[in-house]
């Protein structure tokens, strides 16, 4: 029986069979997880899932979520769990598999009650959305094809004088 850190790590490595990349750090978590992971595993990423979004909830409440200070900190506490920040690096399978399998264990642990449910889903909106603005418009867009998403962008120009204008048709 070994203890040390480096049997524990290459257990927890083989545990997942497979090893085909995620393509994007974002996710829409449509697929749930198929393999089988170890119960330490298991705990492990429930934990510290559950430790990100609450230091996504109490940012929120700190700071304005659009401001500079927030997307620090956030990046800061992203990096320190292993989550994904940054999208498309070839390296992070065990960062994007962490991700993906960690939000579907606190999505079936939060699915209790109505208010578990918004508490779950608002923080992890708030988590997608700074995801999703960290994007640089190629990746946006690379996204948003891999999802199967497709728009025509508004000009400022254009949504404003529409803006103006439906506000006008209320009053």
């Amino acid at each position: 029986m070994e203890f040390s850190s480096r049997a524990r790590q290459r257990h927890l490595r083989l545990t997942g069979d497979r090893r085909e990349p995620y393509p994007h750090s974002l996710q829409f978590y449509q697929e749930p997880p198929t393999e089988n992971i170890s119960l330490v595993e298991f705990e492990s990423f429930a934990v510290d899932r559950l430790r990100l979004l609450k230091v996504v909830e109490n940012l929120g409440v700190s700071y304005v979520k659009s401001g500079d200070a927030y997307k620090t900190k956030l990046e800061a506490e992203l990096r320190k769990l292993k989550f994904p920040y940054r999208a498309l690096a070839e390296d992070d399978y065990d960062a994007r598999r962490k991700d993906h399998i960690s939000h579907f264990i606190l999505r079936l642990a939060y699915c209790q009650s109505e208010e578990l449910r918004r508490w779950f889903l608002q923080q992890e909106m708030d988590l997608f959305r700074y995801r999703f603005h960290e994007l640089t418009e190629g990746l946006r867009q690379k996204f948003l094809d891999h999802v199967n998403l497709s728009f025509e962008a508004v000009s400022v120009l254009l949504s404003g004088s529409v803006s103006c204008r439906v506000c006008l048709m209320l009053f």
